[in-house]
């Protein structure tokens, strides 16, 4: 493989190569050089990121090619979220000690990081080839062959990792996924094998599920049917895949266009024009419109999100999920007695269905909506009906703090988040509660923790990111 550097890049390298000959014939690291590693490694302890470097790459300077100084200017450089630096010492250890299995590994996660996914790939599927007993470079190179939609790369590097690792139920189970819409009998092999893990035994049995309708049904349903089941589950790269063979057994397909789409809209990729043409071709389809809406909520084009939704209501007005919806796009344009008025249709429609409740009891809380005249109660209500919801606990913990009962806050926010601990909402929740409790330290590890989970773009991952900056942190 033929590498390509920045400039940077490649005069370090040099001055390195230069620095290993002139001092290839030194005795072992003096006093001196194990004193300078020393104040790198306690102004590292420090935090005094400048200092350490200093102190390492002086002891570099003296004492020629050291591996573990790289290694503690890799770590150094990573720890300060100085990923080009990184790199830079990277290539110059693989230039002096050689590429291993994990310094691909390493270089490919860098790589990624900065927007070269394409260059990471390429960089593991030359570390695979050269180092064939490495499943965690061919994991990674499977994800990324996935993400790419390159289905014969990916195939074939799935059927390596499962050679290397015969019991990887997440391999079986993505090569099962990737065959589904193209080979039954083999796809159901891996499914079945995959299905072995209980973590994966769900959705490997309604993937199954799903492949039954080729027996009966015309290819382009079949295909259809499998796109939805595999966007249900959201395997957004595998979805497209059958989608596409859907519209390429027949290309008026209204529901194959339309769900292509969404899954594309999932994946970052822009979903509008197919969205438009399923409508075009179905104008009276619910669910074209429905997911119309999906797409301008994800756009953050609220306006438009609520007219789509309000059209696929128009077409099925007994649909409760539709009513969420509505009820959503109106919570967010601010027309909060509206919204309250659509959560209640969607619970009359089907009351026995928890998640409305759920979802209602989500409204009044986020909102601060009527908690003092009847928005409470409902909060209640929905704990009663789904104890086990952590956001019925977390809609409760933060009515509670609204109304100035921070004891009740903490106690609800607390159970919330022993049902999930990696909760985005409850998380961010929490901290507020901490941080009106006065730990400031807690209040920051909370909103830091939202940020890792959802990022900072949208929702409470915004939120979070406001909250530290108000206290005059940024997100890290």
């Amino acid at each position: 493989m033929t590498d390509h550097f920045p400039t940077l890049a490649v005069s370090l390298r040099l001055i390195l190569v230069t620095v290993l000959l002139l001092t290839a014939n030194l005795a072992p690291l003096s006093r001196r050089v194990t004193g300078w590693i020393e104040a790198g490694d306690q102004a590292a302890g420090a935090g005094d990121t400048a200092a350490a470097q200093a102190a390492y790459e002086r002891a570099l300077r003296h004492a020629g090619f050291t591996p573990t100084i790289y290694e503690r200017l890799i770590r150094l450089s990573l720890e300060a979220h100085q990923p080009e630096n990184a790199r830079l010492y990277l290539y110059a250890l693989a230039d002096l000690d050689g590429w291993t299995a994990d310094r691909r590994i390493q270089l490919a996660a860098l790589l990624d990081e900065s927007g070269q996914d394409e260059q990471a790939a390429a960089l593991l599927y030359a570390g695979a080839s050269d180092a064939p007993t490495d499943p965690a470079a061919l994991r990674t190179l499977a994800g990324q062959q996935i993400a790419r939609l390159d289905w014969p790369q990916a195939q074939h590097t799935l059927e390596r990792l499962i050679a290397l690792e015969p019991q990887d139920a997440r391999a079986h189970y993505q090569l099962g996924l990737l065959l589904a819409p193209v080979d039954r009998v083999q796809a159901e092999a891996y499914l079945l094998q995959a299905g072995q893990d209980p973590a994966l035994a769900g959705p490997a049995e309604r993937v199954l599920a799903a492949l039954g309708t080729y027996a009966d049904h015309p290819a382009t349903d079949a295909h259809t049917f499998l796109g939805m089941t595999l966007a249900g589950l959201g395997e957004w790269p595998f979805a497209e895949r059958a989608l596409l063979l859907a519209l390429a057994a027949n290309s008026v397909n209204p529901a194959a266009r339309a769900y292509l789409g969404f899954v594309r809209d999932q994946q970052g990729r822009d979903g509008l024009p197919d969205l438009e043409a399923a409508v075009e071709m179905a104008p009276n389809d619910p669910v074209a419109y429905y997911l119309l809406g999906q797409h301008w909520a994800l756009a953050g084009d609220d306006r438009a999100a609520y007219e789509a939704f309000a059209q696929a209501v128009a077409l099925d007005p007994d649909n409760p999920a539709l009513a969420v919806e509505i009820a959503a796009s109106l919570h967010r344009l601010g027309s909060l007695a509206e919204a309250a008025e659509w959560y209640d249709v969607a619970v009359e429609l089907d009351p026995d269905e928890p998640s409305w409740y759920v979802l209602r009891a989500a409204f009044y809380a986020d909102a601060g909506f009527m908690l003092d005249v009847g928005g409470l109660a409902l909060i209640e209500e929905a704990v009663q009906l789904v104890p086990a919801s952590p956001d019925t606990h977390a809609s409760l913990g933060w009515a509670a703090y609204q109304t100035g009962d921070y004891a009740r806050a903490y106690e609800e926010l607390s159970a919330a988040l022993a049902l999930d601990p990696h909760h985005a909402r409850s998380r961010y929740y929490f901290g507020a509660v901490l941080e009106q409790r006065g730990d400031r330290d807690g209040a920051v590890d909370a909103y830091q923790f939202v940020i890792d989970q959802v990022g900072t773009e949208r929702g409470f991952g915004r939120l979070a990111a406001r909250a530290l900056e108000r206290l005059g942190y940024s997100s890290f």
